[in-house]
């Protein structure tokens, strides 16, 4: 079953040197739900603020991590084993390991978007 857009939930790795991975948090299919009659003259005009409105990520990025260490106990918690196995994920196959001494910053950020 469709739908018209996606919620994306992830975690942003930045490493030193500009690399970067992301864990991904959560997926969620989401539809408009956009109740004004088509034959109303700003129907055009106001769907399509609707629409900017609904693909405007509703929470603000996160820092959960920098300077080698947790904003907070809870979060340290919640998301360090997941980073551990990110890593070692990570670094299967890549010649330069990453370790968490790498990691300059985790966000947590929000994504929106419409379904292709």
């Amino acid at each position: 079953m469709g739908c018209d857009y996606y919620i994306h939930k992830y975690l942003l790795i930045k490493f030193q040197y500009m690399d970067s991975t992301t864990i991904d948090l959560e997926y969620e299919s989401c539809y408009y739900h956009f109740s004004l009659d088509e034959d109303d003259p700003d129907y055009d005009e106001k769907y399509e603020e609707y629409v900017e409105k609904t693909l405007t990520p509703s929470m603000k990025p996160i820092t959960i991590y920098e300077h080698n260490e947790f904003k907070s106990k809870k979060l340290e918690d919640k998301y360090k084993s997941l980073i551990e196995e990110e890593l070692e994920s990570y670094n299967k196959y890549r010649e330069i390991k990453k370790e968490w001494k790498d990691i300059r910053e985790i966000v947590k950020k929000e994504s929106r978007y419409e379904r292709d």
